[in-house]
């Protein structure tokens, strides 16, 4: 006959199972933790981003990825160590104090957050831009323990970044951006046309370089341009440092100028060709003037003379009646004559030439004063 366990037995297997089941559970708990700490340094290690936990107690790194100890370690005994040290050495010197300032403010501030852009050094000697953008961890306290950082190369944006600028400095055309109405940036050339320097005209209403009469013109040709109304550049007259007026040509686009809309402007002086132009014109008027000299002394010597001749012969008392009359009919019709060209020359309303001796042209009257 089987015997009935006591109440003490009993109670001693529960204790038994709760034990082993609690054993289970450990070690399922822990194989958990430990295929998910694998699975995410097996993500961090793929990231391009080089991430980091510093202890800020015990100065060292707890956690990083593989990203981070390539950029970082050092050398030591054969071996590739990771310290504080090695870290230091790869920060240029001239900014490693811009660094340290940059984490001292953000613990001491009691923020959460902060980010600064530093020169790496390689191994090789090579220099790349990096930032690096860091949390605080914070105990119940609110006391710093820890800094959680992520650090992405951004040398081939600092390179654009700087090519662009130089870019900008060397244009032989004015730039400019205007933010809420006043200047933000200006280049080399814009500062050359308008004679004032950078700092100058950093804040300055951006119209107050426009000649009054052309401030209404230009706001309304930005605006067009801007909601692409308008396609086309359009000129003005700007007054420089010194109080001389210039010519400039304009072409204006929206930006956005730290994360508000803003206007980029292209800005070129004109001054000379418009000076050209007016020269030019000058020309072509002294040159439609002497044109028109020429053909009207043309077109009037030949009536002129005979005019001249006739009146002369008519004061030959021994003239025969029938030459005289036919005298004064002559000089009446080319008195007639120079009378129609006058009127001809008073109805002149197009430019029109005919070729003249020499391969000279004088100035056309019939076809000028051709009404169609």
């Amino acid at each position: 006959m089987t015997r009935k366990p006591t109440y003490k037995e009993l109670e001693a297997r529960v204790r038994e199972l709760e034990r082993a089941a609690n054993s289970r559970s450990e070690n399922r708990d822990q194989d958990i933790i430990r295929t998910l700490s694998e699975s995410f340094q097996q993500l961090a290690d793929r990231s391009q981003d080089a991430i980091y936990l510093f202890d800020i107690e015990s100065g060292t790194f707890p956690f990083f990825n593989k990203r981070f100890l390539a950029l970082y370690g050092g050398r030591e005994a054969g071996r590739t160590v990771l310290s504080s040290t090695s870290v230091a050495r790869h920060i240029h010197p001239e900014d490693i104090q811009k660094l340290r300032e940059a984490r001292q403010h953000t613990l001491a501030a009691g923020e959460t957050r902060g980010d600064v852009e530093y020169r790496y050094i390689g191994s090789d000697g090579t220099t790349r831009w990096m930032h690096d953008r860091w949390s605080v961890v914070r105990d119940s306290r609110n006391r710093a323990v820890a800094i959680e950082g992520f650090i992405r190369d951004n040398t081939q944006k600092k390179q654009a970044e700087e090519e662009l600028e130089h870019s900008r400095n060397s244009a032989l055309i004015g730039s400019y951006i205007v933010h809420q109405g006043r200047f933000r940036y200006v280049n080399p050339e814009f500062c050359r046309i308008t004679g004032y320097t950078r700092e100058a005209l950093t804040g300055m209403p951006s119209l107050d370089l426009v000649h009054p009469d052309y401030r209404a013109h230009v706001r309304d040709s930005a605006k067009q341009m801007l909601t692409g109304q308008r396609t086309t550049p359009y000129e003005f007259r700007v007054v420089d440092r010194t109080g001389r007026v210039k010519w400039v040509m304009e072409t204006v686009t929206a930006v956005k100028h730290e994360g508000t809309r803003a206007v980029l402007g292209y800005f070129m002086d004109i001054t000379q060709q418009k000076q050209m132009a007016e020269e030019q014109r000058d020309k072509e008027k002294l040159r439609a003037i002497l044109e028109m000299a020429g053909a009207v002394s043309h077109e009037l010597n030949n009536p002129l003379q005979v005019v001249s001749i006739g009146i002369k012969k008519l004061g030959d008392t021994h003239l025969e009646p029938s030459r005289r009359l036919e005298l004064i009919q002559l000089v009446k019709n080319h008195t007639q004559r120079i009378i129609e060209l006058s009127s001809k020359i008073q109805k002149i309303s197009q430019y029109a030439t005919k070729d003249y001796v020499h391969g000279k042209k004088i100035f056309d009257i019939d076809a000028a004063a051709n009404e169609k």
